[in-house]
C-alpha cells in the first residue's frame, strides 16, 4: 500500500526529532567525521559540535536540512517545511541558460538550469557563469543550489575547447560497452569541473526505423546492445547506481522509446504493437535496475498504442505515460524531466516532476493545479538528489582546474581512440598505403568540421576538419581539395595518385539534412565519386553517416567505403586520417542494417529491429584490416 506523502513527512520529521535528541551522544561514539569544503561561499558559518555549518536561511542557527552529517531524506523534509508553495514550484522549473536573470535565483530560487549557449565560450567563462549563479541562488531565502543541466548526448559538448564524444551510434559500432563507460567517466569530469551536475543523457532508443533523424543519437538498433552501452553510461556518469558528491546525474531518454516515429518523420505518433513495444521498454527497464536518477519522456510524439491520455497526449504530458506505466508498471522512483514543451503544468498534473523550459510564470500556475502533497511528493525527491549530490555544501568550482580538466590531452586521445575504434570498412579493394602519394579530397564535408558530430554543439566549437587532418598526415602540398566541383575533377591523374570523397549529411538534430523522405546520396556526391572513379585513381569513400544511408552506388563506383558515422568534433578527423594511413586496425561493425534501395526501406517497419529482407549490408557487418593499403 502506497503511503501517503503527508504520512511519509510526518514520519521523516518524528525521526529528525529523535535524532536531534541523541546526536550529541552518537557523534561522540562515532570517528569524527570529514568536514566539507565549502568552497567559495559568502554565508555565515555556524559552529556547533566542533563543526561548521552553512547558514543557509540566515537564521543565525543550525537547522536540519544545513546539518551535513543527516541523511539527504530527513534534510529534505526539514526543507519542505520551510518552503512556500511557490518556492516549491520554483524548483520544479527547469530554464534555459541564453542571458542571466538574477532574480530567477536569487528571489525566486528556481531549481534547474540548462546550460545552454550561456557557458559557450570556453572553461573558464563556464566554470565562472555557474559560480556567479550559485552565489546568487545561495542569497535566496533558504539558499537552496541550482542543478546546472546539460544537453549532453556528446558530452560537454555547449562548451568550446570540451571533449565532444562520438555520437552514441559511432560507439555502438565499436560493440563495446567499456569504452562508452570510459567516455562517460570523462564526460562526468568535465561537466563537474564546470558545474554542471545533470546529463539530459544518455538516449535509451532503438533505431529501428532508417529514415529518421535522430538515429545518430542512438546506440543502434540492437536492444542488447543499447541496454549494455546505457547502462555503462549511466554507471560512468553517476559513479554507480546512487547519487554522491561525484556524480552527474543521468537523465536517460526519451521513454517509452521514440525511435519508431511514423514513416521516420520526427514528431508524429509512435509506432508499437505487442510484440515490439516490451523491446523498446526493456531498455529504459535496465536503466531503472542500474539506477538512473531521472527518465524523461519524449516531448514531441505521442504515444497510441497505450491508450487513454497517450493517444493525444504527448508522452511527456501523459499520465498513462508517465503515472500508469513509468511510475507504476516499471517502478522508477526517481525524477520524471520533461522534454522541453509548451505545456509544463499540464505534464507537472500528469506525473512529471521537473519541468524543461518552463519559465517563471508557470509558477502560480502549478501551485493553483497542484495539492500541497503532490508539490511535496515531486519537491522531495528534487531535494533529495541535490543533497546526496553535495550541492548544498559545495556548489561552487575552480577556474583554474576547470580550464585544466578540460583541456586534458589524455581526454582528446580517448575520444580519438573511441572513434578510431568504431570505423567500419564495407568495401576493400585496389587501395595501397597512402604515404607519399599525391590525395585529391573531393567533398564539402570534407571542410566542414561540424559534420562530424551531431547538432548538440555551440556553433563557436573550434572543430578540426578532415582535410586539414589529411594536410597534417600527407603535407599540404600534397594533398588537391576540389569541394564539390566535380569540373575539376581531371581526365587522368599521374600514377600514385588516390582520391577521398566524404560524403553524407551535414551536422543537425531532429530533421536531417536531406529529410526522411530519402537516404539516397544527392547527385553532387554521387557524381563526384563516379568522375573520380572515371578519371581511373583509387576511390576510398568516407562516410559520415548519421542513419542508414543506401550505399549501392557508393559501393559500386569506390574501391573502399569507410564508415565513419558521426566521430567526434574533438578527434574524430584525426581518428579517420590516422586509419587511412595505417596508424591502427580498423574493426567496426555496422550497427544497423544497410538498406540496397529505397524499396527496402519503404517496406521495413518503424517498430522492428533487422527487418530489412536481403539488405546491402547486415547487422553486425564489417572487413578487419589490420594496416589500411597493406
Amino acid at each position: 500500500m502506497k503511503v501517503p506523502m503527508t504520512r511519509r513527512l510526518g514520519a521523516a520529521l518524528t525521526a529528525l526529532a529523535l535524532l536531534i535528541s541523541v546526536m550529541p551522544v552518537a557523534l561522540a561514539e562515532e570517528t569524527k567525521l570529514e568536514q566539507p569544503d565549502f568552497g567559495m561561499t559568502s554565508i555565515e558559518i555556524i559552529e556547533q559540535d566542533g563543526y561548521k555549518f552553512k547558514d543557509l536561511n540566515k537564521n543565525g542557527k543550525l537547522d536540519p536540512y544545513e546539518d551535513w552529517r543527516l541523511s539527504a531524506e530527513v534534510r529534505a523534509a526539514d526543507l519542505l517545511s520551510q518552503m512556500s508553495s511557490e518556492d516549491k514550484a520554483a524548483q520544479m522549473l527547469h530554464v534555459t541558460m541564453v542571458t542571466l536573470k538574477e532574480n530567477w535565483f536569487n528571489e525566486l530560487d528556481i531549481g534547474f538550469a540548462l546550460a545552454y549557449t550561456y557557458l559557450a565560450d570556453g572553461a573558464e567563462t563556464a566554470a565562472k557563469n555557474t559560480n556567479e549563479i550559485q552565489t546568487l541562488a545561495e542569497s535566496s531565502r533558504l539558499g537552496i543550489p541550482v542543478i546546472f543541466s546539460m544537453d549532453s548526448v556528446i558530452g560537454a559538448s555547449w562548451v568550446d575547447g570540451a571533449t565532444v564524444l562520438p555520437d552514441q551510434l559511432t560507439l555502438a559500432a565499436t560493440g563495446d560497452p567499456e569504452i562508452v563507460r570510459q567516455l562517460a567517466e570523462i564526460q562526468n569530469r568535465e561537466m563537474r569541473a564546470i558545474g554542471v551536475r545533470m546529463s539530459l543523457s544518455p538516449v535509451a532508443d532503438l533505431a529501428t526505423d532508417p529514415r529518421w533523424g535522430r538515429v545518430q543519437e542512438c546506440f543502434g538498433e540492437d536492444a542488447d546492445t543499447a541496454k549494455a552501452m546505457v547502462v555503462a553510461a549511466i554507471e560512468g556518469l553517476q559513479g554507480g547506481s546512487t547519487l554522491t558528491d561525484e556524480s552527474v546525474m543521468a537523465c536517460v531518454k526519451h521513454f517509452p522509446g521514440s525511435g519508431s516515429q511514423t514513416a521516420g518523420v520526427d514528431g508524429t505518433p509512435l509506432v508499437y504493437d505487442d510484440d515490439t513495444f516490451p523491446v523498446a521498454l526493456s531498455v529504459f527497464q535496465a536503466a531503472i535496475d542500474a539506477g538512473v536518477a531521472c527518465i524523461m519522456p519524449y516531448g514531441y510524439s505521442t504515444v497510441p498504442y497505450l491508450g487513454g491520455d497517450a493517444v493525444d497526449n504527448y508522452a511527456h504530458e501523459s499520465s498513462t505515460v508517465m503515472t500508469d506505466l513509468l511510475r507504476g508498471k516499471l517502478g522508477f522512483k526517481g525524477i520524471i524531466q520533461t522534454d522541453w514543451g509548451l505545456s509544463p503544468t499540464a505534464a507537472a498534473v500528469a506525473g512529471a516532476d521537473v519541468l524543461g523550459g518552463a519559465g517563471q510564470r508557470e509558477i502560480s500556475k502549478i501551485v493553483d493545479a497542484l495539492s500541497e502533497e503532490q508539490l511535496d511528493e515531486k519537491v522531495e525527491k528534487i531535494l533529495v538528489a541535490k543533497f546526496e549530490l553535495g550541492i548544498f555544501e559545495n556548489p561552487y568550482v575552480d577556474v583554474d582546474n576547470a580550464v585544466k580538466v578540460l583541456s586534458d590531452q589524455n581526454s582528446k586521445d580517448a575520444v580519438k581512440e573511441a572513434a578510431a575504434k568504431a570505423l567500419t570498412l564495407v568495401k576493400y579493394e585496389n587501395v595501397t598505403p597512402l604515404e607519399d602519394q599525391k590525395l585529391i579530397v573531393a567533398g564539402s564535408l570534407a571542410e566542414d568540421g561540424h559534420a562530424l558530430s551531431s547538432g548538440w554543439t555551440v556553433d563557436n566549437y573550434q572543430a578540426k576538419n578532415i582535410v586539414t587532418a589529411l594536410e597534417e598526415k600527407a603535407g599540404a602540398d600534397n594533398v588537391t581539395y576540389i569541394g564539390d566541383d566535380v569540373s575539376l575533377v581531371k581526365d587522368h591523374y599521374p600514377e600514385g595518385t588516390t582520391a577521398i570523397a566524404v560524403v553524407g549529411e551535414a551536422t543537425g538534430t531532429h530533421e536531417p539534412a536531406w529529410g526522411t523522405g530519402t537516404l539516397v546520396f544527392p547527385d553532387t556526391q554521387t557524381d563526384m565519386v563516379k568522375a573520380l572513379k572515371n578519371s581511373g585513381v583509387t576511390v576510398i569513400t568516407v562516410v559520415l553517416m548519421n542513419r542508414a544511408y543506401v550505399l549501392t552506388d557508393m559501393v559500386k563506383n569506390s574501391d573502399a567505403v569507410l564508415l565513419a558515422y558521426r566521430p567526434g568534433m574533438t578527434s574524430g578527423a584525426d581518428a579517420i586520417a590516422e586509419a587511412l594511413f595505417g596508424k591502427h586496425a580498423i574493426t567496426g561493425r555496422t550497427p544497423f542494417q544497410i538498406p540496397a534501395s529505397m524499396d527496402q526501406v519503404l517496406a521495413q517497419r518503424e517498430d522492428v529491429a533487422k527487418d530489412i529482407v536481403d539488405p546491402l549490408f547486415d547487422y553486425g557487418y564489417g572487413i578487419d584490416v589490420e594496416t589500411f593499403g597493406q
